[in-house]
C-alpha cells in the first residue's frame, strides 16, 4: 500500500511539536487502516502505533512500532521517521489481513512466526488430505535432515546463502544407519569415491525437493510473503543417473533356487515376472491376479496410481499356482510366522524384510550383489532388450511418460534398436548383399 500523499501533521517534528500532548494524532492510511502518533504529557519524544479494524469481525487491532524520531536520530528500528513508521504499519496491516483471511475461511492463523516446522507440518497435513501413499517417507526424510537445522528457523528470515550451506552439507555426511532406532543420529563415514558422493548429492537433491515442496505450498496458501529464496538454491547436476545393475544369463535361475525361504522365493519370483515394486507386491491380494485377463493389478502404484501389468504365458501359469484354493482377499505373497519387536503383529512384508533374505541369496547363488529393486531393473531391461516399444515399457512398470526408462535404460535403448531394425526392415530385393558381411553385421 504505497503513500500519495504527505502528512501535514506527522511528517516533520516541527509539526509534532505543535500537537496536543498526552493524546493519539491519528492519521488514515487507508480504509480502517491508521497510523497513530502519540504525544506524551511530559513533552519526551513521541511513539508510532498502528491501527488496524477488520470489517468481518468488527475488532479494532493495536500495534506499537516505534519511537519517533523527535530528538534522537532514526535508525530505522526501534527509533522510527514518519516515512519508517508508514512502511512497518503498511507490512504489519498485509500481516493482519492475511489472519482476517484465514479466519474467514475457517483456518485457525498462526500465533508469532510461521516456521519451517510449521511449513513441513502443513505440507504433510496437505499430502495426506491428498492420499498421497509417500508422505510416511516423506515424514522420515523431513524429520531426520530438515527439522534439525531449519526447523526452528522462520521462514521469513532464510537465506540463500543459509540454504545453500545446508543442501552442500547434506552431501558431505555419510548416510545415517539404519536398523535400531537411536537417541542420536549415526551416519556412515564420509561419502569417499566418486560413486558415493554422487549418491549423497542425489540424497541431497531429493531432500532439498521436499523443502521447496513445503516452502512452496506455505507461499501459494499466503502463510508466507516476500522473498522465497529457496528457489534460488540449485540441485547438484548429474547426480541422478546411477549404474543400473540387472541380471543376465543364469542369474535369475541362480537367485531363485538359492532362496532358502519358500515364500521369499515366491516374492522374487513375482518380482522378476512382473518388474512391480517391492511394496506394490506386498500389498498385492489373491484376486488382483487374472488368469482370464493375463494380468497383475497394482492397485497403488509409487504415484498413487493404479495399473494393470500384462504377464507372459510363464507368468501366468506360476502366479495361477500361486492363487489355486485361496481366497481373493489373502495377501498374495504371504510372509507367516514373523515375531515383531517394533511393529504390530503381521503377515505382510513390512519395509526391511527382504534385506537380510536378498543377501544371503545372492551370495549363496554365487553372484554379484543384487538388491530387490534391482529385480525391477532386470524384468525392464529384458523387455527393451527384445525390442519393446519405450511406452509400454513405461506402462508396465507404471510411469507416466518414457522419461524414467530412458534415463535408467537409455544405454540399452540403441542395442534394442539395432536387433529390431535387423529383423523388421523390408527386405527390398533391389541390391545384391554380401553374404559374409551381412552375417557380421
Amino acid at each position: 500500500m504505497a503513500r500519495t500523499k504527505r502528512s501535514a501533521l506527522l511528517e516533520f517534528w516541527a509539526q509534532r511539536q505543535k500537537l496536543e500532548l498526552g493524546r493519539d494524532h491519528t492519521e488514515t492510511l487507508a480504509t480502517g487502516r491508521y497510523l497513530l502518533y502519540w504525544r506524551p504529557l511530559n513533552g519526551a519524544a513521541g511513539s508510532w502505533r498502528a491501527r488496524f479494524y477488520d470489517p468481518g469481525t468488527k475488532k479494532m487491532t493495536r500495534h506499537p512500532l516505534g519511537v519517533a524520531d523527535d530528538f534522537l536520530a532514526a535508525d530505522g528500528v526501534g527509533i522510527l521517521t514518519y516515512a519508517q513508521a508508514t512502511t512497518k504499519a503498511e507490512k504489519w496491516f498485509k500481516d493482519q489481513e492475511h489472519k482476517a483471511i484465514l479466519t474467514a475461511g475457517g483456518e485457525v492463523p498462526p500465533e508469532g512466526p510461521y516456521l519451517v516446522a510449521d511449513a513441513m507440518r502443513d505440507y504433510l497435513a496437505d499430502l495426506r488430505r491428498r492420499g498421497k501413499r509417500s508422505a510416511d517417507i516423506i515424514e522420515t526424510t523431513i524429520n531426520a535432515h530438515i527439522l534439525p537445522s531449519l526447523g526452528a528457523l522462520e521462514v521469513a528470515a532464510l537465506t540463500k546463502a543459509r540454504l545453500q550451506k545446508w543442501h552442500q552439507g547434506l552431501a558431505e555426511i555419510g548416510r545415517r544407519r539404519t536398523g535400531r532406532v537411536r537417541e542420536t543420529p549415526d551416519h556412515l563415514p564420509a561419502p569417499v569415491t566418486p560413486e558415493e558422493q554422487r549418491q549423497r548429492k542425489d540424497t541431497a537433491n531429493r531432500i532439498l525437493t521436499s523443502l521447496k515442496a513445503g516452502l512452496n505450498l506455505a507461499l501459494a496458501n499466503g502463510k508466507v510473503q516476500g522473498p522465497t529464496p529457496w528457489r534460488e538454491v540449485k540441485a547438484f547436476k548429474d547426480v541422478g543417473n546411477s549404474r543400473v545393475r540387472f541380471l543376465v544369463d543364469d542369474e535369475p535361475r541362480l537367485l531363485v533356487a538359492a532362496c532358502a525361504d519358500p515364500e521369499f522365493r515366491d516374492l522374487v519370483i513375482g518380482g522378476l515376472s512382473s518388474g512391480a515394486r517391492y511394496g506394490e507386491l506386498g500389498r498385492c491380494v489373491v484376486r488382483d491376479f487374472s488368469a482370464t485377463s493375463r494380468t497383475l493389478f497394482i492397485e497403488f502404484g509409487k504415484n498413487g496410481r493404479s495399473r494393470h501389468i500384462h504377464l507372459d504365458a510363464e507368468a501366468v501359469v506360476w502366479f495361477s499356482a500361486l492363487v489355486k484354493g485361496r481366497d481373493g482377499g489373502e495377501t498374495l505373497f504371504r510372509h507367516t510366522g514373523v515375531e515383531r519387536v517394533t511393529r504390530a503383529a503381521s503377515d505382510d512384508w513390512m519395509p526391511y524384510d527382504q534385506r537380510d533374505r536378498m543377501e544371503r541369496a545372492y551370495k549363496a547363488a554365487g553372484i554379484p550383489k543384487v538388491t530387490f529393486h534391482e529385480l525391477r531393473h532386470t524384468y525392464a531391461s529384458h523387455l527393451i532388450l527384445k525390442g519393446m516399444p519405450l511406452l509400454y515399457v513405461a506402462s508396465q512398470l507404471g510411469h507416466r511418460d518414457t522419461r524414467m526408462v530412458e534415463r535408467h535404460y537409455g544405454h540399452l535403448v540403441q542395442g534394442a534398436v539395432a536387433q529390431a531394425v535387423k529383423k523388421h526392415a523390408p527386405k527390398l530385393g533391389i541390391y545384391t548383399v554380401n553374404k559374409k558381411a551381412a552375417g557380421a553385421a
